[in-house]
């Protein structure tokens, strides 16, 4: 029950923010043209992001907005919540930006059987808005997207999507305080997930957050909505020009409204140091707490981690991240009426890549450490990799590849006696072609596969590994940017 209250709360707090928003925003008073270009690679999604056009830019490539200068540098500290970007915000104008999506999709594996897979199609509808609102000492951006999906095989649930990301910083003397939410109801884990019937889902925003910030949902269980919601508040403040500290402290909630997948909350806490030896180049210490915590009795896991962490940025070309250390994960895991309570000392490290070569960008990340199981494990040491390269090819034509690969292994305690693991992985491939100014087709296919080293059940059928191919055609509609 406490979970559910606080899957609700963060629910409603995420409808009141996007409804005040709502109000706040007159009608727009001018519209400007854009010309075709590419959305970054968001976190992990992992899937290739359809060709929109850039906010405020004109069809000759020149801008007629305020940011016709040089792109802004991006200033987040390295021990912060959020990865680092190629630049600040894209615009420095205040807009809103609707948009919409349909698609149809071939899925030779839509329940996600062990044996004997069969073909079957999905339809799917999504759409929502994006805006941003600057003023003097305050940038905040939210993004709201949703959706349904059905299926022609009578069998299969419909899908629903819900997504909504919040971040506001707000700028002070010698400090900086960032609030960021993160909220999602899905239909299948999020890792890898392909969007609605396989097409990527619309929307440009995206809070950023870094690994062990959002759950790991990276293995296969079957079609199973799932609630998520990961709040983070950020204060940043300057001790010399050079040096910073960085204290943050949110929290996380899964919620599975169906199968015999676990829950779990998650409250995260983090201190770190910044100091910048060059104007490209930045180290840090920090300290991270993470304790998740299981519905019911089943347990929990408080995890420690020390870090050292470099980061190198060159504004609007590159910008690289890597951290590691020492975690010491200490169990505590109620075993019938006996509770037994074992410490783990093991390493933890992340890291981030986005680079930009005229036409074509590539982003890569990588992540290792103890996580809370995805669903299906008593805590995992879980790695996860992802990497997408977007190209634009022409004025009129873009281009994503995608891979991605997750590795989870039950900790070795009495909750998981099996040591069970799981191997997934993913690929794609997406084309993207602008009709008009504002509505785009997009072309998808997507892969995945999972095995697993003893016999895993997702519905009524057992087996050690999953295949499962999806192809999907997709018409996208994206007005131009609406000033206020």
């Amino acid at each position: 029950m406490r979970m559910m209250r606080d899957n609700w709360r963060a629910t409603g707090l995420t409808i009141l923010v996007l409804g005040a928003l709502g109000l706040s925003v007159p009608a727009a008073s001018a519209q400007q043209q854009q010309e075709p270009g590419q959305q970054q690679p968001q976190g992990q999604s992992g899937a290739p992001i359809p060709a929109y056009r850039s906010p405020l830019i004109s069809d000759d490539n020149s801008d007629t907005g305020d940011n016709s200068q040089e792109p802004s540098p991006d200033t987040r500290p390295l021990a912060g919540t959020q990865n680092l970007a190629l630049s600040g915000l894209e615009t420095k104008r205040s807009f809103w930006q609707p948009h919409f999506a349909v698609s149809a999709a071939g899925d030779s594996n839509a329940r996600q059987n062990t044996n004997n897979p069969t073909w079957s199609t999905w339809t799917s509808f999504a759409g929502g808005v994006d805006a941003q609102k600057i003023s003097s000492s305050s940038q905040m951006s939210v993004g709201y997207t949703g959706g349904f999906m059905y299926s022609n095989d009578r069998s299969m649930p419909d899908g629903i999507v819900q997504q909504f990301n919040f971040a506001d910083t707000l700028e002070f003397r010698r400090a900086t305080l960032t609030i960021l939410d993160d909220f999602s109801y899905l239909p299948e884990q999020r890792f890898g997930f392909g969007g609605l019937g396989g097409v990527p889902l619309p929307g440009g925003v995206s809070t950023g957050l870094g690994p062990g910030l959002v759950p790991s949902q990276s293995v296969l269980s079957g079609h199973a909505q799932s609630l998520i919601n990961s709040y983070v508040t950020q204060l940043d403040v300057s001790a010399t020009s050079r040096s910073s500290v960085t204290f943050a402290g949110g929290y996380s909630v899964v919620h599975y409204l169906e199968g015999n997948l676990l829950d779990t909350r998650e409250i995260t806490g983090r201190v770190g140091y910044n100091y910048q030896l060059s104007r490209r180049d930045t180290v840090a210490l920090l300290y991270n707490f993470q304790e998740i915590a299981y519905s019911g009795s089943l347990g929990s896991i408080n995890n420690h981690i020390t870090e050292v962490s470099y980061g190198r940025r060159i504004t609007g070309r590159l910008a690289f991240q890597i951290s590691g250390g020492p975690e010491v994960t200490i169990f505590h895991t109620p075993i019938s009426s006996t509770a037994t309570t074992s410490t783990q000392l093991s390493w933890a490290m992340s890291t981030a890549l986005q680079y930009e070569l005229r036409r074509n960008h590539f982003g890569l990340d990588y992540s290792h450490g103890v996580s809370g199981g995805s669903g299906v494990l008593l805590g995992s040491a879980t790695d996860t990799a992802s990497g997408a390269l977007v190209r634009r090819m022409s004025r009129t034509f873009n281009s994503g590849i995608t891979a991605g690969f997750a590795h989870n292994r039950g900790l070795p305690t009495a909750a998981n006696p099996t040591n069970q693991h799981y191997n997934y992985w993913f690929t794609g491939a997406t084309l993207s072609h602008p009709w008009g100014r504002t509505v785009g087709v997009t072309l998808s296919y997507q892969m995945q596969y999972q095995n697993s080293n003893i016999p895993f059940c997702i519905s009524s059928t057992c087996g050690t590994k999953i295949m499962r191919h999806v192809i999907s055609f997709g018409l996208d509609w994206r007005e131009r940017p609406l000033l206020f």
